[in-house]
This record gives structure tokens, sequence and C-alpha cells, in this order.
């Protein structure tokens, strides 16, 4: 290792997104020689790749095949060169130097493994940076967004949002990284187990933060496919209760119908497909 920290953005078809990305990371690079930046490439053209390449010299940018977002940070993770890693998503900004945090917190804590800042949407405003592990129903989902506003983060309750994790590089691969079975979604609560059965804690600092440009679509059926097979995944490698879970999902989806109805009826049709989809699964089971 002969950097400090190494950052691993995994990007997919938007070389606009990761543009504003890097330019942020280089503006506001705080340990100057210390950083390394490397780009795994899952696109399935050579746009992007090429965009870096002309663009940015100094990055270190491969090609790979899109086998999913734990795989590709796997290979980042592999290659990278720092004591540190700083897992970011490509629709994220900086607004602040937040690398010379982030390694004097790790130099202070060597019981801490793993965590993440406080992420904030374009206009500055609080964006969801931590979520309660195997949350279900409206309970849950209410207590995970108090949270975030109050700040208050639990570890072992709670695990980080992915689009920024620093951990520990040697955790990391102690670990053996991302669980690739999982193509997308659940990485985060997955990640954050292991990270804790080995004896490391995680934490949330609201004292620093950046922008995350999160977008969801509701009408995204192949994304809800995916996270319901990737969550099937992680109950059952856990050996958690995952139709009570789904169950509760179900429940959290008509709650929003009803919603639908009556201040956006010409779209419920994307709820009543979303909880066809969700019932589908269950009874597949």
């Amino acid at each position: 290792m002969d950097k400090l920290l190494s950052v691993i953005i995994v990007t997919y078809n938007n070389e606009r997104l990761v543009s504003d990305c890097l330019e942020s990371i280089y503006k506001f690079n705080d340990i100057d020689n210390n950083l390394e930046v490397i780009i795994i490439d899952n696109s399935f053209d050579l746009k992007v790749y090429n965009y870096i390449v002309d663009k940015y010299p100094c990055v270190g940018i491969h090609r790979n095949k899109n086998n999913g977002f734990g795989e590709a940070n796997n290979r980042g993770a592999n290659l990278a060169r720092g004591k540190y890693i700083l897992f970011l998503n490509p629709d994220t900004i900086l607004v602040e130097p937040i690398f010379q945090f982030a390694i004097q917190i790790f130099e202070k804590n060597m019981r801490l493994g793993l965590f993440g800042i406080k992420l904030v949407d374009k206009n500055l405003k609080r964006n969801m940076s931590f979520y309660l592990m195997e949350a279900r129903g409206l309970l849950d989902n209410f207590l995970t967004r108090i949270s975030n506003k109050l700040d208050i983060y639990i570890d072992g309750k709670m695990f980080i949002a992915g689009a920024d994790m620093f951990i520990r590089k040697d955790l990391f691969i102690d670990i053996e990284g991302f669980d690739e079975n999982i193509f997308m979604y659940n990485e985060e609560p997955d990640l954050t187990r292991r990270v804790i059965s080995n004896g490391y804690k995680t934490a949330y600092f609201k004292n620093k933060q950046l922008i995350h440009l999160e977008g969801t679509s509701l009408d995204n059926y192949d994304s809800l496919n995916r996270a319901l097979k990737s969550t099937y995944y992680y109950y059952s490698k856990y050996r958690l209760d995952y139709f009570r879970k789904i169950d509760a999902d179900i429940r959290i989806e008509k709650v929003k119908k009803l919603v639908y109805l009556l201040f956006k009826p010409e779209s419920v049709h994307i709820i009543e497909n979303r909880i066809k989809i969700f019932e589908d699964f269950r009874d597949a089971l």
C-alpha cells in the first residue's frame, strides 16, 4: 500500500454524472498524492471509458463485465493501494473536504471498521444516510426517517447507505468483500453484519456531508424484481423471516395505493403493478 485512501466508483453508462463526481473529488482533495481514484466501468459500450481516459488521465479506469455492484466494487478493492477505501456512488458530489477527516477518524478509533457521512440532495436538504436493519412495515420506515432527521444512528441496528461507505481495506479483504451472490440491493446490511461479527464497529458522522443525487422510479419493475430476489437471498442467508418482511412490504404498497387514489389517480396502475409483482414473487416461493 502506498496511498492513504482509495476512492472506488462503479459506473454504468452516464459519463456526465461521474464527471461531476470526479470534479468535486479533485476540487476538495485534501490529502494530495495520498489519494487514489479507481473507476470500475460496467457500461455496455466505451463511452464512459473513453471519456474518462481522455479527460481524467490520473484516474485508474477498468472495463468490467456487469456482474453486479458488489462484484465491481470487489474488483476495485483488489486493485486499490490505499490503507482505507471509500466506496462512492457516481451520483454523488463532494461539497467539502472529507478525506483527511476520514483518515483521522479511522486512526483515532482502531475498532471502527466502517462509517458514513451525511447525505444531502442538490439543494443541501437532508437525504437518507442510513437505514434500519431488516426494516419491516410502516413503523420501521417511520423510525428510519425520524432517525435520519435527528441524526440518530445505532451501531448494530442500522447500516450506512451504499452511496458513501468508508472502510478499512484490510478488514474488507478479511471479510471477503461484498457478497457477489447479491447483484444489487442489500449489499450494505450484509457487509455491515460481517463487519460487526468480526469485532468492529460502524458509525455515522453528521458533521461532514456530500450530495447524493438519489433518484428512483416507482415503475422500474426490473429493479423491483432484482430487489425482491436479493432481499430473499439476504433473509435466507441469515435465517430471517422473509415472509413477514414481504407481507409488510405489500401492506405498505397498499397504503400507497390509497394515497394515489386520493391524490394521483392517474398513476394508481403503477402501484397495482407493484403489488402484483410482490404477491407473485411471494406466492412462487
